[in-house]
C-alpha cells in the first residue's frame, strides 16, 4: 500500500498504468510555454516535465496525460452530471485538444529528492518558465526516477486562487494507475481541505485527507486493488465536494465547467486599431469575435490601443474608458472604440487679437485631454465671438478635444468716439 503525503498548503501524495481508454493526444511539436487559449475561464494547463539529465519521453507521456484526462472527465461527470475540471485545449494541424506544454528543468534527477523537496523546487522551476498564471491550476507528469519511496504524487493550493500544482511522479508507483494519482492531487491543487475544520472525517494528525472511507479518491494511501473507476468523490458528500458546511466546496470551484445550464455569448467588437482581451484565458480580439462563458462568470475585459491610438470608449455591456467587467449571466456584447492619441489643434483669428492655450498651442493635441483658450484682444480691438469648436461671446473656451480641433476667434474694432465740439 502507498502513502500519501501532505506538504505545505496541504500538499498531498497519492497513487501508472495505462488508462481504461486509449486516447492519443492529437497535438505535435515540444514547446515550453502555455500555447494561446481557445478554453474560456479558470483552466488547468498539463505539463510534462523531466529532470536535466533525464530522458524525453515526451511523445508517450503526451499521450498518457490525455488518455488520463479524458477518463478522469468521463468518472468526473459519472460523479457529478453537472461538473467537469476545465482542462486547457489548444489548436493543432490535426484538431484541438489539450494544451500539453514540455519543460526540461534546471535541477537534476539527484537534486529532486524527498517529496517537499521535490515539489518546492519543480514549483519555482515552473514559475520561473511562466507556468504561473493565477487563473491557471497546473496538472504535471514528471517522468524522472522516484523523488521518495512509495511517494507517487504531491498537490497543494488554494480555493480561489492560481498557481497551483498537482505533480505526478511517474516512476514513483508503477502499480497504480497515474490517472488516480492526478485526480487525487488535483483535487488537492483546487484547494480540497485546505482547512478542515469542522470537516467531520479528517485524518488524526492529516487532516488534509478525509479517513471514512478507502473508496474515497482523497483517502490518504493508495492500493493497486482499488481500480480508479470504482473511487468516490467524497464519501458522503460531507468533507470536500457538494456539502453545504461553511469550509470550501470544491463543486464551487471556478476550474469546473458548469454541464447543466447552456454557455453564454460574449461578443467583442473592435472599432478603430487595438485589441481587447480579457484578464481570465479566453478573450483576445483585434477584430470581431465571439467567445462561450459559464453562466454567471465574472469577465473583465482590457482594451489596449495600438501605437499612436487611444481608447475613447465601451459601447454595449460596458460604458467609459477604464476596464470593462461584464457578468454573463445572459448573452453580452460589446465594442472598444478606439481612436487617435493625438489630435491635429487648428486656431485661426480675424481681427486683431491672439488665442492662449492651457497648456499649449501646438500643432497636435492629446486627444481627449483638457484644453483651455482664451481671447486676447489687442489695443483698440475687443472679442466678438468664437466659431468652429467653440462658440459664444466668452473670453474663455473649452473645446471637445476627442477629434481634430479647429477654432476661430474674430474680434472687432472698437469703435473710436468723436471729440466733443
Amino acid at each position: 500500500m502507498r502513502r500519501l503525503a501532505v506538504i505545505v498548503v496541504a500538499l498531498a501524495a497519492l497513487w501508472l498504468a495505462p488508462g481504461a481508454f486509449a486516447s492519443n493526444w492529437c497535438g505535435t511539436g515540444e514547446t515550453q510555454v502555455d500555447r494561446p487559449d481557445v478554453t474560456t475561464g479558470q483552466q488547468i494547463h498539463a505539463v510534462v516535465i523531466v529532470p536535466n539529465d533525464g530522458a524525453d519521453n515526451f511523445v508517450a507521456d503526451a499521450n498518457v496525460v490525455q488518455n488520463d484526462v479524458d477518463v478522469m472527465s468521463g468518472w468526473w461527470t459519472a460523479q457529478d452530471p453537472s461538473r467537469a475540471p476545465r482542462f486547457d485545449q489548444a489548436a493543432y494541424p490535426g484538431g484541438t485538444c489539450l494544451d500539453i506544454s514540455f519543460l526540461r528543468l534546471p535541477d537534476s534527477a539527484a537534486q529532486l529528492q524527498g517529496a517537499g523537496n521535490a515539489f518546492r523546487r519543480v514549483a519555482r522551476d515552473l514559475e520561473l518558465a511562466s507556468f504561473a498564471n493565477q487563473f491557471k491550476k497546473y496538472y504535471v507528469y514528471y517522468d524522472g526516477p522516484s523523488v521518495e519511496e512509495n511517494i507517487c504524487g504531491t498537490g497543494g493550493g488554494e480555493f480561489a486562487l492560481g498557481p497551483a500544482f498537482a505533480i505526478v511522479w511517474l516512476q514513483g508507483c508503477s502499480d497504480i494507475e497515474s490517472v488516480a494519482i492526478g485526480t487525487h492531487e488535483l483535487i488537492h491543487a483546487l484547494g480540497a481541505l485546505t482547512d478542515m475544520i469542522g470537516a467531520p472525517h479528517a485524518c488524526p494528525g492529516d487532516t488534509g485527507h478525509p479517513c471514512d472511507s478507502p473508496q474515497d479518491i482523497l483517502y490518504p494511501t493508495a492500493d493497486a486493488a482499488r481500480p480508479f473507476l470504482q473511487q468516490l468523490l467524497d464519501v458522503g458528500h460531507d468533507d470536500y465536494y457538494a456539502h453545504s458546511a461553511a469550509w470550501p466546496d470544491i463543486q464551487d470551484s471556478l476550474w469546473l465547467r458548469h454541464l447543466e445550464a447552456p454557455q453564454q455569448p460574449l461578443s467583442v467588437s473592435v472599432v478603430g486599431t487595438g485589441n481587447v482581451s480579457s484578464d481570465v484565458p479566453g478573450v483576445t480580439c483585434g477584430a470581431p469575435c465571439t467567445t462561450q462563458w459559464d453562466s454567471g462568470a465574472l469577465v473583465t475585459l482590457r482594451a489596449t490601443p495600438a501605437r499612436g491610438s487611444r481608447l475613447v470608449r465601451w459601447t454595449g455591456a460596458c460604458t467609459g474608458n477604464g476596464n470593462c467587467a461584464v457578468n454573463m449571466s445572459q448573452a453580452e456584447s460589446v465594442t472598444a472604440v478606439f481612436g487617435p492619441s493625438a489630435v491635429a489643434l487648428r486656431i485661426s483669428t480675424v481681427g486683431r487679437g491672439t488665442v492662449r492655450c492651457t497648456p499649449n498651442c501646438a500643432k497636435a493635441f492629446p486627444a481627449g485631454g483638457l484644453l483651455t483658450l482664451r481671447a486676447v484682444a489687442a489695443k483698440g480691438w475687443k472679442f466678438a465671438r468664437w466659431s468652429g469648436g467653440c462658440t459664444g461671446t466668452n473670453l474663455t473656451c473649452r473645446p471637445a478635444t476627442g477629434t481634430a480641433i479647429t477654432v476661430r476667434a474674430t474680434f472687432a474694432r472698437v469703435p473710436k468716439l468723436k471729440p466733443k465740439r
